[in-house]
């Protein structure tokens, strides 16, 4: 199974939302340990680029110190 399809099926600590052609990956709360949680999945969606998808918008938080991913969307290839 494709990375990607993995992501997509097994939500895990995070909450995917599925579109025609694409897909949006959140942190499952706003709660500190969540966004933090999530950060690890922002990283290996970036070290995956590519891989059957494309990152085409990430959404920084403004609210929060450092450089903190509350939303990543993608286009997947089909």
């Amino acid at each position: 199974m494709a990375f990607i399809e993995e992501l997509l099926e097994n939500g895990g600590n995070y909450i995917v939302q599925r579109s025609k052609g694409g897909a949006s990956f959140s942190p499952v709360s706003g709660k500190d340990a969540d966004i933090q949680s999530f950060q690890s999945l922002v990283r290996r969606l970036r070290e995956r680029d590519g891989d059957g998808f494309e990152i085409f918008k990430e959404h920084p938080m403004s609210d929060r110190g450092g450089d903190l991913v509350d939303l990543v969307m993608v286009t997947i290839d089909e």
